[in-house]
């Protein structure tokens, strides 16, 4: 199956964190390794390179393709790999796809340029640049939908991006009951084949049981057994199941995205090098990071969880 195949079919996406060397550069060994982990695990459908929690935003592009290469080159065929980019104009966008093409990755999930959140941005332009692209690349493309009002597409922008043939799926994370379900209500209403992916880890269930058929959530770096659990659950229509599953991973979520929630790629790396997974923990600036004694209590915190979850 290609990796494009496996991103239509959905289901469990992690956007996994990028180790560093303690002077900053980046930890191929350590990468590998956690990618390695990563696709070991049973129920995962792909990783997701250099979106936020894999800090893509202070990564330079050269940076960003040792990532997207260092991954690809550990992919077997049953995974599917996207890579996350940040373009600010079309012709910077095409020129990534490009490159991104000749590495090999199964898709791009694009952050929305600087210039969509300029005032009142009509949904005319939005709709042109995803077009535009499918002229001149032919890489499939992942919209997303982050979690500041400023840059979200409508539903109609989105319906309309949807019939694009290189847009192939969307990552949801608006964090906005409403808007959520108004887009899976309009997307199965037009009979779209869109994959729709969710993001929302405040309400995970409730994404599934309204027409998402997989997951994109940082969170789901660490404990990927139980976020894989809750994933093959809703397959099997145990929707029950799922609300179940997700009240008992609440506590994980307030652990490593309370408040701020910019330290949760800090946290996450925290619990992947206790894990051993990763050799260091260390975040680029202006990240400031956690302290040993915020580290200790994390790691307390979160051996309680999963100890719990094992008692269940």
């Amino acid at each position: 199956m290609s990796g494009l195949e496996i991103l239509r079919r959905g289901g469990l996406f992690i956007p996994q964190v990028t180790p560093f060397h303690p002077d900053g550069r980046i930890d191929e060994g350590s990468l590998r390794r956690l990618t390695g982990h990563f696709l070991a695990q049973e129920g995962v459908s792909g990783i997701v390179s250099c979106a936020r929690i894999g800090e893509g935003p202070v990564l330079g592009w050269d940076e960003q393709c040792t990532v997207f290469r260092a991954v690809q080159g550990m992919m077997d065929g049953s995974h599917a790999h996207i890579a996350a980019i940040a373009p600010q104009s079309t012709d910077q966008a095409v020129a990534q796809l490009h490159e991104l093409e000749r590495i090999g990755v199964a898709g791009a999930m694009i952050f929305p340029p600087l210039l969509f959140a300029w005032g009142q941005v009509p949904g005319e332009l939005k709709f042109r640049f995803f077009r535009d692209l499918g002229e001149r690349a032919r890489l499939p493309v992942v919209l997303f939908q982050i979690p500041i009002r400023s840059y979200w597409y409508d539903v109609e922008t989105v319906a309309r991006i949807a019939r694009l043939p290189n847009v192939v799926a969307m990552k949801e994370a608006s964090f906005d009951r409403e808007l959520f379900a108004a887009t899976a209500r309009r997307l199965r209403d037009d009979g779209t084949d869109l994959t729709l992916l969710t993001g929302n880890d405040r309400f995970v269930g409730e994404c599934l049981e309204q027409g998402a058929v997989g997951t994109l959530l940082g969170i789901t770096n660490v404990a990927t057994d139980e976020w894989a659990r809750q994933m093959a659950l809703a397959r099997a229509g145990d929707i029950a199941g799922v609300r179940a599953a997700e009240t008992h991973l609440r506590p994980l979520q307030e652990i490593i995205f309370g408040e701020p929630i910019v330290e949760a790629v800090s946290r996450i790396k925290t619990v992947l090098r206790h894990e051993g997974v990763i050799a260091h923990a260390t975040i680029r600036a202006p990240q400031m990071g956690i302290s040993p004694a915020e580290q200790q209590d994390l790691l307390a915190r979160y051996e309680a969880v999963r100890a719990a979850a094992v008692a269940r």
